[in-house]
């Protein structure tokens, strides 16, 4: 007896058990598929939102207290976001106003229109770029710095860059001074600075410039390619370099000493690094967000 019903012999009284026992067998099934059905959109919902909700702005790990705080300050569309060097305080802009958030507590929102740009200094005051002019937060009134409308800056070591509509670098001093200017392509061009401040980058396309941040005097730097993107490195005199022409081929450069050796290129797109810490940051969904080291 192997424990299956014969459907030709046994008469009616077999037959109805047969079917009874086909029934009792096929009865868990609709159950189980059901079951598996649920399971896999249980995994699918698990695992399609388990990536976005690491990388949303509000969980990231450095700056999600700060992107909960301006969250609640300023709605989308954000047009920009900057954080201090040493990640205690962010701020983003959009068409109407202005957010600044600090840590532990604090939380400020500017109604300004047409802000172009903004960054935090050394001191981790917020410089602003509005209305024809050059802006600086110093907690009771902001501070006339320029006039001017820099379309990008970035702080360094001794003040903050400023790059104009017009294709004028400048450097300025804490107290509006200018401390050095050079003319360079266009107003499209990417500007940055390294660890501590001490060197400064214009890319415009494929054409990367090296500068001394402060006085804006050019480095005679050689690059071994054209660059697509650059990321700076700990140690402020080096630059990472990923090369137009090749999808895997970069470059390391000193620029103190202007000589270069092949690196790895690194994933993704390029990222900032903050002044004061070994910190590297991106934007996410119009908001600063931790990124990964080159």
């Amino acid at each position: 007896m192997s424990g299956r019903e014969s459907p030709v012999s046994g008469g009616k009284a077999a037959r109805a058990s047969a079917k009874e026992a086909r029934l009792r067998r096929a009865g868990p099934w609709p159950l189980t598929v059901a079951t598996a059905a649920a399971l896999g959109l249980l995994v699918y919902v698990a695992t399609t939102s388990l990536p976005y909700l690491i990388s949303a702005p509000t969980s990231d790990p450095h700056f999600g207290a700060l992107n909960h705080c301006l969250a609640r300050l300023l709605q989308r569309p954000l047009l920009g976001w900057a954080v201090s060097p040493d990640a205690s305080r962010a701020a983003v802009y959009g068409a109407q106003a202005m957010a600044v958030c600090t840590l532990p507590e604090g939380s400020q929102r500017f109604p300004l229109a047409g802000v172009r740009a903004i960054t935090f200094d050394r001191e981790n005051r917020l410089w602003w770029s509005q209305a024809g002019q050059l802006w600086r937060d110093d907690g009771a009134e902001p501070m006339r710095m320029g006039d001017f409308s820099p379309v990008s800056l970035v702080s360094h070591g001794g003040g903050v860059l400023a790059l104009d509509a017009e294709g004028q670098l400048v450097s300025v001093a804490p107290d509006g001074a200018v401390l050095g200017q050079v003319p360079v392509s266009g107003a499209e061009a990417r500007l940055s600075a390294g660890a501590e401040g001490t060197f400064a980058a214009v890319l415009d396309e494929a054409s990367l410039r090296f500068y001394e941040a402060r006085t804006l005097t050019p480095l005679p730097v050689e690059l071994p390619c054209e660059a697509a993107d650059l990321w700076w490195l700990e140690r402020p005199e080096r630059v990472l370099i990923a090369c137009a022409q090749g999808a895997e081929q970069a470059f390391a450069v000193d620029l103190r000493t202007a000589r270069y050796e092949p690196a790895q290129r690194p994933p993704g797109a390029p990222a900032r690094r903050l002044l004061g810490r070994p910190l590297y940051v991106h934007g996410c969904d119009g908001f600063p967000c931790t990124a990964p080291a080159p």
